[in-house]
């Protein structure tokens, strides 16, 4: 691993360098696995400003700011999920694949961990690969290999003036259905069928209508392969906290039946964070500090703040700006103005941890 490192302090960047920032890391194309270019031209950014910089063994890229016993650690992610959207930058806004979900926020806490080199805190900014995947490979990686900080802030868009606090956790199943194999002529139910009528029992359980709240178990299908002979799916399932992975898998085996096998692949638990603790705090305040009401939300998506809180007991909290309706959509864009107002709000909220969180035991 080759660490970069300026020994040269650069001004502080303008609104008007933080949106061209923004403008060049949305026009980079970084869909999941491909990273690569995004990452070394961030990292090369911030050694240029006077920042330590490396890449790690999978491909995020890290940049340390400032000085101190306690670390406060922001990290979002690099890579879009698939899907082209044309690039546009004008006064007010700036449209691209990725420009919400999340560069938008990636760019605003490296622009607020640059400009906040002056604070008593050390500040550990991270750019994570493969958030769009289902694994969040990054993240598991900083979470294994990466000492744990003091506070963690996620980026993901939450809206200027809003905290998320709650995401749902996610649980992953492989189906598969196999029938003795005949004619396609011959009498008798084929894979397909048999699979396809025990999905549309599973569906009059859960269906996608869970996702509409965040206490309900919502499912859709991925990556579904229907023959005659041997059927196959994915099932993603959206779970609330206190649902239990294992009773879950027991109860899609008894309502697909015997005839289809299922098999746990990843699960990751939901997360909740008291709107009381210090990142909640330091963002609600910061909000209010520059004049937007605070608000909380809970979100019915996974973030990479489940993947951290596995294991990380600290204070934690997710936060971006751009408007999170805009994910994934081919409309994607974020405002100047939203971008500029997070970018604040994340400089005002590390002054807050820097001011509230406490020193290290010797």
């Amino acid at each position: 691993m080759t660490i970069y490192q300026s020994s040269t302090r650069t001004r502080v960047l303008t609104d008007s360098d933080a949106v061209a920032l923004l403008a060049e890391v949305v026009a980079v194309p970084s869909v999941s696995g491909s990273e690569r270019k995004l990452a070394e031209r961030l990292r090369d950014i911030a050694v240029a400003h006077g920042a330590q910089s490396h890449l790690d063994e999978v491909g995020n890229v890290h940049v340390l700011v400032g000085h101190g016993t306690r670390t406060v650690m922001l990290l979002s992610h690099l890579d879009t999920v698939p899907g082209e959207v044309p690039f546009e930058h004008t006064e007010t806004l700036v449209r691209g694949r990725g420009a919400v979900d999340a560069k938008g926020p990636l760019t605003a806490m490296l622009v607020a961990a640059l400009n906040s080199r002056d604070l008593g805190i050390r500040i550990h900014w991270v750019g994570a690969v493969e958030e769009e995947t289902l694994h969040s490979r990054g993240a598991e990686h900083v979470r294994v290999t990466v000492p744990v900080p003091d506070a963690v802030i996620v980026g993901e868009p939450s809206g200027a003036s809003s905290v998320t606090v709650g995401y749902k956790g996610m649980v992953q199943l492989a189906v598969r259905c196999e029938v003795e194999r005949t004619h396609t002529a011959t009498p008798g139910p084929k894979s397909s069928e048999t699979l396809v009528r025990a999905l549309a029992r599973l569906f009059d359980t859960y269906g996608t209508r869970g996702n509409d709240t965040f206490d309900g178990i919502g499912m859709v299908v991925r990556d579904g392969r229907f023959e005659p002979f041997v059927s196959s799916c994915s099932l993603l399932f959206r779970t609330p906290p206190g649902a239990s992975a294992e009773d879950l898998l027991r109860d899609v085996r008894a309502v697909l039946g015997e005839q289809v096998e299922v098999s746990a692949v990843y699960e990751v638990p939901a997360v909740t964070v008291p709107r009381g603790s210090a990142c909640v705090r330091a963002l609600s305040r910061a909000i209010a500090a520059n004049g937007l009401r605070p608000a909380h939300k809970l979100k019915t998506g996974t973030s990479d703040m489940n993947t951290l809180s596995r294991t990380w007991r600290v204070p934690m909290a997710t936060y971006g700006p751009g408007d999170c309706h805009e994910d994934h959509t081919d409309s994607e864009h974020i405002l100047v103005q939203e971008y500029l107002d997070g970018v604040r709000v994340l400089r005002a909220a590390l002054a807050e941890l820097d001011k509230t969180l406490p020193e290290a035991a010797s």
